[in-house]
């Protein structure tokens, strides 16, 4: 449980592990006595006006196809087991592999003045991750997550089992690139990374108020082809990063912070929103009961666009395709785009060749890497299921993904 008290300048928060009401309401009026001795002692300083509310009160809840409380533990320990040797049966290279299976339920309450609130909240993921040995030795992987509200996320096909194992056995004898600045596509597990990393953590609005983003200096700018639009977005179904709203009681709602090209609004927490005279955003959001509500990123992506995957590649003479990532660093200060562990194809004349390179890195900066996207595919995929933290701390669950994406300038090292 956690109280919050607002003075008319700052938010006092206090968490507790008390779940009887008598306990409940003995830590309520502990900490607020003990705010209101803060207060008398400190001098008034600036007010801070919050935004007006409206009356709500409202239960919402996933709608998983199959519950996985259901589902009997021997199943699901039966269904890694069965998909480890599917994997481990598709040749004789493989060291090892990984099958995760992981489930949440997350129940929340949030109870003002103004509103009366509750969630419940399933998912389910699954990480399968085949490892190899190069003729040196080296242990090198491939990986892919699928994500759904329920244990219909089990059902994934042996097809698709089985062209992961195959990456995984082309990886084996996949080379180190040449540092460059090279064309590219980014698959939308590279593409949502980009738009995680590099812009969402520099539209975070309590960072900007820090004076620590860059993107400060871009709001209402055109950064990038009217063709370009980076929405973050709560509200979007069955996804990791989704909720119904956030741990200040803000409805989801999506936010472009690219709209058409020109930097939009940065998302906000409630006391950011207030401070800097912002729109409010759904993404206060605090990693449990006993830390603090920052802004936070939830589902973020590119919108789709006209293109094909397919028309993007054939356009190439000479770049490379990239499949996937490791992960990346927020860079919100500098808008330096930080993204290691990337998977990536050569790209010649126009058709893919088969050579493949292994923990590529990709830098360079962000502004520039937007205005050079030349391509955005009308395929759209979300399936991220990362946690997120700001700066090394305050972990919460997120997603990212989208379309493809054209760059025709991108350093790759």
């Amino acid at each position: 449980m956690k109280f919050r008290i607002f003075d008319g300048q700052a938010f006092h928060e206090h968490g507790t592990s008390w779940t009887t009401e008598d306990g409940l309401l003995q830590q309520a009026h502990t900490f607020a006595r003990h705010v209101a001795h803060h207060i008398a002692r400190h001098k008034p300083g600036i007010a801070v006006a919050l935004p007006p509310e409206k009356q709500l009160q409202h239960d919402f809840s996933s709608k998983p196809l199959i519950d996985p409380a259901a589902v009997p533990l021997a199943d699901k320990v039966a269904f890694c087991t069965t998909t480890y040797g599917k994997i481990m049966a598709s040749g004789k290279e493989f060291a090892n592999a990984k099958v995760v299976l992981g489930e949440f339920s997350e129940v929340k309450v949030f109870a003002s003045k103004h509103k009366l609130l509750s969630q419940h909240i399933t998912g389910c993921r699954i990480v399968l991750m085949p490892l190899v040995k190069t003729s040196d030795g080296d242990t090198r992987y491939h990986y892919e997550s699928f994500f759904k509200p329920g244990y219909e996320v089990t059902h994934v096909s042996d097809e698709k089992i089985q062209q992961i194992a195959a990456m995984a056995l082309r990886i084996k004898d996949a080379k180190k690139i040449s540092p460059g600045t090279y064309e590219a596509v980014l698959h939308p597990y590279v593409s949502g990374v980009l738009a995680h990393e590099s812009f969402g953590h520099g539209m975070e609005a309590d960072t900007i108020y820090k004076e620590r983003a860059m993107a400060k200096e871009y709001l209402g700018k055109r950064i990038a082809s009217s063709s370009v639009s980076i929405v973050e977005n709560p509200a979007i179904e069955g996804k990791h990063g989704g909720y119904f709203f956030d741990d200040e009681g803000q409805l989801a709602t999506p936010t472009y912070l690219v709209k058409a090209g020109i930097v939009g609004s940065p998302i906000t927490d409630l006391s950011s929103a207030a401070r800097m005279h912002l729109q409010r955003t759904a993404n206060g959001r605090c990693e449990s009961f006993d830390h603090k509500s920052y802004a936070r990123m939830s589902t973020i992506y590119f919108e789709a666009g006209s293109g094909s995957k397919d028309a993007m590649i054939a356009s190439i003479k000479d770049g490379y395709f990239l499949y996937n990532t490791g992960g990346g660093m927020e860079d919100p200060k500098g808008w330096g785009v930080q993204i290691q562990g990337i998977l990536a194809e050569r790209i010649k004349n126009g058709k893919l060749t088969g050579e493949l390179f292994y923990e590529v890195g990709m830098t360079g900066f962000l502004p520039s890497i937007l205005g050079s996207i030349a391509g955005i595919s009308k395929e759209f995929l979300v399936e991220g299921v990362g946690s997120c933290g700001k700066g090394h701390k305050e972990w919460v669950r997120v997603a990212d993904g989208g379309p493809y994406l054209h760059v025709k300038q991108v350093e790759l090292s």
